[in-house]
């Protein structure tokens, strides 16, 4: 019996001596084999090449080509057929190549670079005769694939977009079983203007491609994975009773280390989920279950970026779309108003370098009578568009100063601070420090003892207006502070333009104190930078001895955080004041 043809050839060697350049990447294009004819043709090394990505073999400018042409053919196809790409040797000399690639066994992928050169006239004529004859049908059916392609998928990522995860979600939704648990995942990115600023636009993208091929990776078992805005990701599918954990799933893989530029970068997400139970088939309706989902899921995400972000939340919001509209939600924040349902919580603040109570920041809740207590995510969004923020604040702003007065009543009692917050449409509120200032008065209260926390969009949104309004308070004595510093548009700037005496620093960048070197280095530079204006400084998110430690070597004035203490209810500011704090 003869032996198989196929039994005689050596696939190694086969390889190592193939006539062009060939290139062997795993999932994440990073190269793991190169053969003999591209090692002579670019004069590297096998070991210059193993484990570099793919990219390195090309300039800048063709790194976008591939990105944004040639990786997206690979995934929607497997393929990429002769496109003309500059390869980089060893000397940083460009060799003009045509490159073909196919995905093989799984995630892996080949590419081989043929050396290009220049025609003959003949072979031009008859090229240049045979593709006039299919020109004009090739142009017609590229331009069908482009259009369709770009109506469901995203050009950068080459994952679906919102259009196209919609109609997949519907498809997916009614071939489900009944009493299924259909989930939708919300991402959104932290801070990425920072991350766009520091690495440039193109740096941004190569975050924005690793981590849509994360979330790809994620959604092996069918889920459906989109891109729907510049940094939002969206993940939906059937929960199979994993929602909570795949939600801590998704955001371990963000936040693992990524190499852009050969440069280590550490991103972290807020990711908001809803689940529905899918009652009965005869009751599905996908499309506009699909909006709702995803709506309610931005709206849970949102909530976890002003959690401290990093982190996820299940929505879980105040008012049920289908049994609550917002005209009914006003008439029950009116009605909390009128029955005094409204109520402060004290976040303690700490004096770094005495370790003594400085004072508390107040914060403000919701009792509601049926639905337990509610957060300021839930309502404060609607109160800003309705206008109720300026009697919410109101009496926000009178809770907070009489008990601040409370606190310092006794007559060896220390001064202890009460800081208030803000919002954009209040600082635009002409009547606002003369609130504030009544207030102060009536109280017969150091207006020292009183900060009012406003935010960078605060600043930003009606300049004037706030720029008045903080001058007045200043005049009055009362301190003012930009809270969440970092994460808005002023940056420092405002600083020098505005009457402020103290920097919030957001909770988000000390999470990543000795973690993330560009987190330590904001918040290194925010403290700098305060002091040197003569403004003190605030940390909040405070939960480890380890960032206590190093904000304290850095200067930090105050710190916030779960370190130290919850939010305490005001009955138990007293008794909290009695105790050590070290």
């Amino acid at each position: 019996m003869q032996p198989d043809a196929t039994d005689q050839i050596d696939y190694e060697v086969l390889f190592r001596s193939g006539p062009g350049g060939l290139v062997v990447t795993d999932s994440d294009d990073t190269i793991v084999d190169v053969n003999d004819h591209l090692l002579i043709w670019t004069g590297f090394v096998r070991e210059d090449l193993i484990g570099s990505p793919f990219v390195r073999l090309l300039p800048p400018a063709d790194r976008i080509l591939f990105s944004g042409r040639a990786a997206r053919l690979l995934h929607l196809e497997g393929r990429v057929s002769d496109m003309s790409f500059t390869l980089l040797g060893k000397d940083r000399a460009a060799r003009a190549a045509d490159l073909f690639a196919s995905r093989v066994r799984g995630a892996a992928t080949l590419y081989m670079f043929v050396p290009r050169r220049e025609r003959h006239s003949d072979e031009e004529h008859l090229i240049r005769a045979v593709r006039q004859a299919e020109r004009s049908d090739a142009l017609r059916r590229e331009a069908e694939l482009d259009l369709k392609q770009a109506a469901q998928y995203d050009a950068l990522t080459a994952m679906f977009n919102r259009s196209g995860l919609l109609t997949r979600i519907v498809e997916l939704a009614v071939g489900l079983p009944p009493l299924s648990e259909f989930s939708t995942f919300v991402v959104g990115l932290d801070h990425f203007r920072i991350v766009n600023g520091s690495l440039g636009r193109a740096g941004g993208d190569q975050v924005l491609r690793e981590v849509a091929k994360r979330l790809m990776a994620l959604s092996a078992d069918g889920f459906l994975t989109a891109r729907v805005g510049d940094d939002e990701f969206v993940v939906v599918g059937r929960t199979h009773a994993r929602g909570t954990t795949f939600a801590e799933t998704i955001l371990e893989s963000i936040s693992a280390p990524m190499l852009v530029d050969e440069l280590e970068v550490v991103v972290t997400a807020s990711l908001g989920a809803s689940v529905v139970r899918l009652e009965s088939s005869e009751r599905i309706h996908p499309a506009s279950m699909a909006e709702t989902q995803m709506r309610q899921a931005t709206t849970a995400m949102y909530e976890a970026k002003a959690s401290g972000r990093n982190c996820w939340k299940l929505f879980t919001s105040v008012f049920d779309d289908s049994t609550v509209d917002e005209i009914r939600l006003l008439g029950e924040i009116r009605a909390a108003l009128a029955n005094d349902q409204f109520r402060l919580e004290y976040q303690p603040q700490l004096d770094v370098a005495s370790g003594t109570l400085h004072g508390y920041e107040a914060l403000l809740r919701w009792d509601h009578p049926e639905r337990g207590l509610i957060g300021p995510a839930g309502f404060i969004d609607l109160t800003e568009r309705s206008g109720l923020i300026n009697q919410v604040g109101a009496w926000a702003c009178r809770a907070a100063i009489e008990q601040c007065a409370a606190l310092n009543r006794e007559p060896d009692a220390r001064p202890v601070t009460v800081s208030i917050n803000v919002s954009a449409r209040q600082l635009a509120d002409p009547r606002l420090a003369d609130l504030v200032g009544a207030l102060v008065r009536d109280n017969r209260l150091d207006p020292a003892l009183i900060t009012l926390e406003i935010t960078e969009t605060g600043l930003i949104t009606d300049s004037r207006r706030a720029h008045r309004n903080l001058k007045l308070l200043h005049d009055q004595g009362v301190r003012v502070s930009i809270d969440d510093f970092g994460t808005g548009h002023a940056g420092f700037a405002y600083l020098k333009d505005f009457p402020v005496d103290e920097l919030k620093i957001d909770g988000s960048f000390v999470a990543g104190l000795g973690v993330s070197v560009e987190d330590t280095a904001i918040v290194t530079s925010c403290i700098d930078v305060a002091h040197a204006v003569g403004m003190r400084v605030v940390a909040e998110g405070v939960e480890t001895r380890a960032q206590l430690d190093r904000l304290a070597e850095l200067g930090c004035d105050i710190i916030q955080g779960y370190l130290y203490s919850t939010p305490l209810h005001r009955d138990a500011l007293q008794s909290f004041m009695s105790e050590p704090w070290r």
